[in-house]
């Protein structure tokens, strides 16, 4: 769920990246965790970390922006405008007429060849929204919206440009379209049935056509990232469990987002516990065959002010990664490349430094890219394509997580310490150690389990103290508060 803002601003003046978190003169304590390298929670898959593209990035095109985003290890690029994939007409590169996204957004965006080819260019596989949202009352092409235009999409990306786009979702986050009558209407649907048989019924249409023109592709459904009760004891209607039943075999993933709505950094690093029980619910719910993307995953899916461009956002980002993959994720997309500025309090707690503005993006749009803070004052994002604290934290998940790695279980550890664990294809070990402590710098020793501790291993550290990834030798792990330090091993 995103909020709706155009994509962009403009204004003059520039400000760095902020990180956060008192540092100076903190109390050490210690901590021992164990690695188990003969306990496999899960195997990586080939494509299993990946960054959702807004189409109306209008910096897509900036030299360095793809080596920027091959460097920190992303191996799927999702094309997702949010609302507007459900108005969206892949033939003209335009958007159809709705009241949710009327006013708020470019009237084209990039065109969908260009997105493509960029995720080419660093080998990256491609997942794609069809436009849902549609219907035969809406512009040119009559009868053709729905199956038969998604089809024709397939047809060009794959057999006439040979794009090999593998993944395609049918809609985007179409439980938004109105049916759960407490979250009104988000996401454009111009059908007159908006519930969820209708929508797994039209699921299984759009996989016939699209599957005619090429067997090899995977067709996801859109489900929601909540079970029936809300805290609070609200009571939904169904909706994953009727779509899954009207579409039947059709389905080959299911495509969930899953963000922490608001909180405070504790309550953020915190969320990471529910992965589990949230991946249960869906396994509870879908067949084995059936895969799970978390096809989009962020600190707040509504306002990315609460820790958008500070350190707990970077110390989030590869928890969250790696804990869904654990359980059994096939691929996990951060949102976002690039976004945009939201305007932010300057001088709240996410923000000490007072900044006035954060964003989703890993990369920033460039002082051009400016906005009126709540104090009213101009603010803007820093030069094009800084990296922000998330960009640092996911490059950890997936130095970790490489295609093929055994992710393997730790014992030993608890908050604030949080630990993750992988042998790669080649052996070696890799160990991420975190400290969500914000006071206070903690010791870490570690039993490897059948390897030996090297006195000079590789370690890669981010903390709120520098401007990125630092890279030392050390068999130490010594962590700073706010911290985090991933030793790469060889069997001794």
């Amino acid at each position: 769920m995103k909020k709706l803002t155009t994509s962009l601003a403009v204004g003059v003046v520039a400000i760095a990246t902020v990180a956060s978190g008192p540092l100076a003169n903190a109390a050490t304590t210690g901590t021992t965790i164990t690695v188990h390298t003969g306990t496999t929670l899960a195997t990586v898959p080939s494509a299993a970390i990946g960054v959702n593209d807004w189409q109306a990035d209008e910096y897509m095109n900036t030299p360095g922006s793809d080596s920027l985003l091959a460097a920190d290890g992303v191996r799927v690029r999702e094309l997702n405008t949010g609302p507007w994939d459900d108005v969206y007409r892949w033939q003209t590169n335009s958007f159809d007429h709705d009241p949710i996204t009327d006013g708020y957004g470019p009237a084209t965006a990039q065109p969908w060849q260009t997105w493509a080819s960029h995720a080419k260019r660093i080998g990256a596989q491609m997942m794609v929204h069809v436009n849902y949202g549609s219907t035969a009352t809406d512009g040119p092409g009559g009868t053709d919206i729905g199956p038969q235009e998604a089809a024709a999409w397939v047809r060009q990306a794959n057999i006439v440009d040979h794009d090999g786009i593998k993944y395609w979702a049918i809609g985007e986050e179409v439980w938004g379209n109105g049916y759960f009558s407490f979250m009104g209407d988000f996401e454009p649907d111009h059908h007159t049935d908006k519930g969820p048989t209708f929508y797994g019924q039209e699921v299984a249409k759009y996989a016939a056509a699209m599957k005619a023109v090429d067997p090899s592709i995977k067709i996801g459904v859109e489900l929601t990232p909540f079970g029936s009760t809300l805290p609070g004891g609200l009571t939904l209607p169904p909706w994953n469990d009727p779509v899954l039943a009207a579409a039947g075999n059709a389905v080959d993933f299911v495509d969930v987002h899953s963000y922490n709505y608001g909180g405070d950094d504790a309550a953020l690093l915190a969320s990471t516990a529910n992965i589990p029980s949230l991946m249960q619910l869906l396994r509870g719910e879908i067949a084995k065959h059936v895969q799970v993307v978390i096809g989009e995953t962020n600190s707040n899916g509504i306002d990315p002010g609460t820790q958008g461009i500070t350190t707990p956002d970077a110390l989030f980002a590869p928890d969250d990664i790696l804990t869904w993959l654990e359980q059994g994720a096939s691929d996990v997309n951060w949102f976002d490349s690039r976004h945009g500025p939201f305007p932010d309090q300057a001088g709240s707690p996410d923000d000490p430094n007072g900044t006035g503005y954060a964003t989703w993006g890993l990369l920033s749009d460039g002082p051009t890219a400016c906005i009126p803070n709540t104090a009213g004052q101009q603010v803007c994002e820093p030069p094009l394509n800084t990296p922000y604290p998330g960009y640092y934290g996911y490059g950890m998940a997936t130095r970790l997580a490489t295609p093929g790695a055994r992710l393997v279980s730790t014992t030993g550890a608890a908050a604030p310490i949080v630990t993750h664990a992988a042998i790669q294809r080649d052996g070696k070990l890799v160990v991420l150690v975190e400290n969500e402590d914000p006071q206070s710098a903690h010791d870490v020793t570690i039993d490897y389990d059948g390897y030996r501790p090297q006195p000079f291993a590789p370690a890669f550290t981010y903390g709120p103290r520098g401007p990125g990834v630092t890279v030392t030798r050390s068999g130490n792990v010594h962590l700073a508060p706010y911290s985090m330090t991933e030793l790469v091993l060889s069997r001794g």
